[in-house]
């Protein structure tokens, strides 16, 4: 029975740290992957401490206040979508529906958050812990508010734009729109930005292409899963978009701008094209919210790697992708 022992404003935390619990044991549940798992683990820590203590306290600061407020948005849009799952479909909406029990629900995750993220930076560099914390909490505040703003109020009319939309961006043609919007504001841009201005302004207008191009619907991965869709079948049709976008977009960038914001764009399509890939197979492997955390891990771990060992760089990336589609090979055809 679960929270079996345990006072009321305990029952919500415990039932999902069980779910975690045993997410984290089917995850993990041969020894190569405890040891894939503890090597990614150490080499991440490994690299973030080699970088942080070769820059200065300013740079280094601003740097992981950056990443505490981003990993406090995950971690709170998660909470307020694992709140509202509660409320609404799971066996203690009763709990989920009283607010001081929601209260010490919120308290616990987030507290377990802030511990996690205090002994990464002790390890890191200890003199940052006055950065990264009140970073998190303004994420946490921020990501759990809009979280909570957009599941209490989008419904069943946005759900058919969405379905729509996302049809459409995996077409060839939206790439042709993307790389067409970015060349002409390109082209003016260029008109008042020069060097290094306008190669930043070519990465931010890229990745945010790359984003849009590369979405992916969790329950339609799941779906086309358990039908027998094999991991690349279902990768394959949601990058056409982005791949058409970097095919026309980098070898005209490099003609009219120049290679180096060539391969500013290319990198960077390819960023997100690898984002999309985890995300893919891990929503093969786990629901959303899990799916999520482990994909927001694994890119800290990229980005660690592209920060200290960029020679490095490719094989973690393969090596992820490996382990990710080895595991969800096996979710093929399951119904369960």
């Amino acid at each position: 029975m679960v929270g079996e022992g345990a006072g009321p404003a305990a029952r919500l935390f415990r039932y999902d740290r069980r779910i975690a619990a045993n997410a984290a044991r089917a995850t993990f549940s041969g020894w190569h992957d405890r040891l894939i798992a503890t090597t990614m683990l150490l080499f991440a820590l490994a690299a973030a401490r080699s970088w942080l203590l070769d820059r200065t306290w300013p740079i280094a600061a601003w740097t992981i206040f950056g990443a505490g407020v981003l990993i406090g948005l995950t971690a709170g849009r998660l909470i307020a979508v694992r709140l509202a799952f509660h409320a609404f479909h799971g066996p203690l909406a009763a709990d989920a529906l009283r607010p001081a029990l929601r209260g010490h629900y919120l308290i616990a995750w987030f507290a377990i958050g802030l511990a996690l993220l205090a002994i990464f930076t002790v390890i890191a560099r200890p003199s940052l812990l006055i950065a990264i914390l009140p970073g998190y909490l303004i994420g946490s505040f921020v990501g759990y508010v809009t979280g909570s703003l957009s599941i209490a109020g989008f419904g069943a009319g946005k759900a058919g734009f969405d379905r729509m939309f996302r049809s459409w961006i995996q077409r060839p043609g939206a790439g042709i729109v993307a790389a067409a919007i970015l060349l002409l504001s390109l082209a003016v841009a260029a008109q008042y930005l020069r060097g290094d201005a306008l190669v930043v302004v070519a990465g931010i207008e890229t990745a945010l292409s790359g984003f849009a191009l590369t979405i992916v619907d969790d329950s339609s991965v799941r779906f086309q899963t358990i039908a027998g869709r094999g991991a690349w079948r279902i990768i394959g049709p949601q990058a056409r978009g982005a791949m058409v976008f970097v095919g026309i977009a980098a070898p005209v960038c490099s003609f009219a701008f120049g290679v180096a914001l060539a391969a500013v764009v290319a990198a960077t399509s390819i960023a997100t094209l690898l984002l999309m890939a985890m995300r893919t197979l891990a929503y093969r492997i786990h629901g959303k919210g899990f799916a999520d955390f482990i994909v927001s891990i694994l890119t800290g771990l990229l980005i660690l790697t592209a920060f200290s060992m960029p020679i490095l760089l490719p094989f973690v990336g393969i090596a992820i992708l490996w382990q990710l589609q080895r595991r969800s090979a096996a979710r093929t055809w399951l119904l369960a």
